[in-house]
């Protein structure tokens, strides 16, 4: 069934304008859990250039989690460090747990495998990191799975598309 729903979904952005195909790997690249691998994956399964559909879904992933980091960190800023109770604070307290035992690159980088890069990187503000570490290993993270992807897709090209 899965396998079906991959063909169908492929096999209809294949069959768009070259620029609508580049537009939906980049737009599949923003969802979290799917991120660059499953946008890499995805751009050459419809016949992109490997190393060209790699190259739009990091940039996609890597504006989306943006997204995340630049105004979380903000709010946490004005938020959690003034009041001492509250959601926001109980979600910081618990994401500061989980920064001690891994630190950023490790949440950076296994993110990816458990969670989502969106969810590693609002823990790792959570729990008090630095807002460039955080994008650094973000960065890094994401390049290394995007490339994973591109792999995995040229891999498995010829095992999905008849």
């Amino acid at each position: 069934m899965f396998r079906q729903m991959v063909q169908e979904f492929v096999g209809q952005l294949s069959e768009l304008d070259l620029i609508l195909q580049y537009l939906g790997v980049f737009v599949i690249s923003f969802i979290p859990f799917v991120e660059s691998p499953g946008g890499a994956v995805v751009g050459s399964l419809i016949g992109i250039p490997i190393i060209l559909a790699v190259i739009i879904s990091m940039i996609g992933n890597w504006i989306s989690i943006m997204f995340v980091i630049l105004p979380f960190n903000a709010l946490l800023t004005k938020k959690c460090y003034s009041n001492k109770e509250g959601f926001i604070y109980n979600r910081a307290t618990k994401a500061r747990e989980r920064y001690d035992k891994y630190g950023v690159p490790g949440l950076a980088l296994v993110a990816p495998l458990v969670a989502s890069a969106h969810i590693a990187a609002f823990t790792s503000l959570a729990a008090g990191a630095n807002k460039r570490r955080v994008i650094f290993w973000h960065s890094i993270s994401l390049v290394f799975w995007g490339i994973l992807g591109g792999v995995l897709g040229g891999y498995i090209n010829y095992d999905i598309m008849p």
